[in-house]
């Protein structure tokens, strides 16, 4: 399949011919001043990234289109590798090293808020600065991020990593994202955005192994969770790197091409303290704080209160549900009066197909972390599974997803609706969730488990990418990296929040049942906190190991349940998508400025003739 991403075929060279004077006509590069009591910021109302991109896209030869996403797809191979084995080894971190196995939630809601708070000044940065500059930031934190958590002597200082390195994997993730966004068409999109993930389907049966050969089979080696981690900060530098030369030859000889960047050059005569200002608003940072102080509390209460020892009654739960309110309030306010460039636009909000796309990446990520937190404990403990098909079960939804998005990817080009693999995939999520209450309890066999877990990924398959795909083909090119870090935004909240209420339900009911179903109070409190250390001390059958399975199993249960009445209400959610025919433009929105184009021509000639 051609990735046609421009009207017109590209040249033959990577960059061929002289620059085209429309890519950056005066109307899109002149600079318009926005007075402020501080001094006058300097915009355009189009970006350096984006002019950069547009210019890009046009001559960029269909050679090194494929080497732009080849390279994407062996780091995303790499980084998938990374998150495949990365749960294993949280789990044996936090079990065995720190005796902290109940922080798992604790952490992935932390992970989820990084993941969530980051996309925005990810995509400002790639904007304003550009994309190359952007993608380097990103790498560091990546690398940073794991050797702290590499030599992490303590929970807190483990989750202090994990967040960092979170910043850094999930702007890779968007920048792909964007960038493969700015080069591709409506038509071929949804393809060309899970095509670096193609690969990373084999790390479902891989990865398994590599775990396995760390850990050992039944976790005895977990202490060597180190080594899983710190490879990658030697592995993840060397596959960005020709991300970033191809990226870069492109930029350096659309610069050769003479295209001026008048804004840049006022810009750089500006004072610091101006220059400084301009970025303040650039990049939005009251914004930010709020996002991050605002959902940061309410995950955090929503994790606590539902844990063991707190309630919802106590003071601190109290004040943290209302200072998050209030600051959540506070952020949409703000970005709808004060920012001067918000992090979403909301003139977009008024457009249904992004309304229903924005609350489908609400309810549709937080059924998954309802019943994603413990499964992999689950399967060890309940299941009795061994490392490495424990490894499998959990990642086998993923494998699936990743084929499915493959298939709908080019069952769409011809189709050219989204709409109808949105609702299908919706369907045969309720189907899965309802498998799941069905199969996940204390007998569960591994059959069980993966059928359902096949299941699950045809419908995330359907869903996850063809949503994003979605509402990027609605927006203009200038708003794709805004709209995508929005979008991306609330999905890895709700994520958190699916997590948090997973975690806030397991550990209310596991610790009593634990303590209902096993006579020993300290063996009890242990098979909670730290279950797989006693795996290989209580084999099946025994009181010990089926009270375990007991509790897990009818947890489980109750999750199950609340991940299908959230996946049914995505299933409402996604009849009100519109039934948009994509072509072969960047975004619909072009198309639809065109026809009014040619409207308003035809319009003038008919008077222009009377």
């Amino acid at each position: 399949m051609a990735a046609t991403a421009a009207p017109h075929s590209p040249p033959a060279d990577y960059l061929a011919g002289d620059a085209e004077k429309g890519d950056l006509s005066p109307s899109t590069s002149t600079p318009s001043s926005i007075a402020n009591a501080g001094g006058d910021a300097l915009v355009t109302e189009k970006s350096r990234g984006v002019r950069q991109m547009e210019a890009l896209q046009t001559r960029l030869s269909t050679k090194y289109r494929i080497l732009l996403y080849g390279s994407f797809a062996v780091l995303a191979y790499v980084m998938s590798l990374d998150q495949y084995t990365n749960s294993s080894y949280l789990t044996a971190a936090t079990s065995v090293s720190f005796n902290a196995h109940s922080t798992l939630t604790t952490i992935s809601s932390i992970k989820s808020v990084f993941q969530a708070v980051s996309q925005p000044p990810v995509a400002k940065i790639a904007d304003g600065a550009g994309r190359i500059e952007a993608y380097a930031l990103c790498v560091f934190f990546y690398v940073i991020g794991y050797i702290v958590v590499a030599s992490a002597q303590s929970v807190y200082a483990y989750a202090a990593g994990n967040s960092i390195y979170v910043i850094g994997i999930t702007g890779l993730f968007l920048l792909q994202n964007i960038i493969i966004a700015d080069i591709s068409s409506t038509r071929n999109r949804l393809f060309w955005s899970i095509f670096p993930s193609i690969p990373g389907t084999i790390n479902v049966w891989v990865s398994g192994n590599i775990a396995q050969s760390l850990l050992g089979d039944r976790n005895q080696h977990a202490n060597m969770w180190r080594w899983g981690i710190g490879m990658w900060c030697i592995i993840v530098p060397i596959c960005a790197t020709p991300i970033l030369l191809t990226l870069g030859i492109g930029m350096r000889k659309t610069k050769a091409q003479h295209i001026e960047d008048r804004t840049e050059q006022r810009v750089a005569k500006q004072p610091l303290k101006t220059r400084a200002l301009a970025i303040f608003w650039q990049l939005d940072i009251i914004g930010l704080l709020l996002l991050v102080a605002g959902f940061g509390m309410l995950l955090t209460i929503v994790t606590i209160a539902n844990g063991k020892g707190s309630h919802w009654s106590d003071p601190h739960s109290i004040a943290l549900l209302t200072c998050g309110g209030f600051f959540v309030i506070c952020f949409i306010l703000w970005e709808r009066f004060g920012a001067r460039h918000p992090l979403i636009p909301f003139s977009l909000l008024k457009n249904r197909t992004v309304i229903a796309c924005f609350v489908i990446a609400i309810v549709h990520p937080a059924a998954g972390g309802v019943i994603g937190s413990y499964f992999y404990t689950y399967v060890l403990v309940a299941a009795n599974e061994t490392t490495l098909s424990a490894k499998r079960i959990t990642s086998l939804a993923s494998f699936t997803s990743t084929l499915t998005a493959a298939v709908m990817g080019i069952a769409v080009r011809y189709i050219r609706y989204l709409k109808v693999i949105i609702i299908f995939g919706f369907c045969v999520e309720v189907l899965a969730f309802g498998l799941m209450i069905r199969y996940r309890g204390a007998g569960a066999t591994a059959g069980d488990l993966a059928a359902v877990q096949v299941v699950r990924g045809i419908a995330v398959g359907s869903i996850s990418f063809p949503v994003q795909a979605a509402i990027q083909s609605v927006t203009k090119r200038e708003y794709i990296g805004a709209i995508t870090a929005g979008y991306l935004t609330l999905f890895y909240l709700s994520q958190g929040v699916g997590s948090a209420i997973g975690g806030g339900i397991w550990s209310n009911l596991v610790p009593g049942k634990m303590r209902e179903y096993i006579s020993d109070p300290a063996i009890a409190a242990k098979a909670y906190s730290n279950p797989i250390s006693l795996i290989s001390k209580y084999a099946p059958g025994t009181e010990v190991r089926d009270a375990m399975a007991r509790a897990q199993g009818e947890t489980q249960h109750v999750l199950s349940i609340t991940g299908t009445c959230l996946a049914a209400v995505g299933l409402c959610t996604a009849m009100f998508i519109q039934w948009l025919k994509l072509t072969d433009e960047q975004s619909l929105a072009q198309v639809e400025e065109a026809e009014v184009g040619k409207l308003k021509e035809n319009t003038t000639d008919k008077v222009e003739r009377k």
